[in-house]
C-alpha cells in the first residue's frame, strides 16, 4: 500500500466523528464529452431559478393574504 495503515486509524482516532477516506485519484479522465452544452446549462439555472422564484413569493403572498384575514 502506498499509505501507512497506523497514520491512518490515528487520523481517524483523533478527528473523532469525520471519517477519513484516502483515494488514488487518476488525473486522466476517460469521458472526454461535456454531459450539457453552455446553452443547456445556462437554461436549465434559469428554470431552476423560476421556480425558486415562484415558490418564494408563493409562499410570501400566502403569509400576506392570511395576515389580512
Amino acid at each position: 500500500m502506498w499509505y501507512n495503515n497506523r497514520a491512518v486509524k490515528f487520523v481517524t482516532v483523533a478527528i473523532f466523528w469525520k471519517v477519513v477516506v484516502l483515494m488514488k485519484v487518476g488525473a486522466n479522465s476517460l469521458e472526454r464529452r461535456s454531459l450539457l452544452s453552455v446553452a443547456e446549462a445556462l437554461g436549465l439555472m434559469i428554470s431552476f431559478g423560476s421556480l425558486i422564484a415562484t415558490i418564494i413569493f408563493g409562499v410570501l403572498t400566502a403569509v400576506k393574504n392570511d395576515k389580512k384575514k
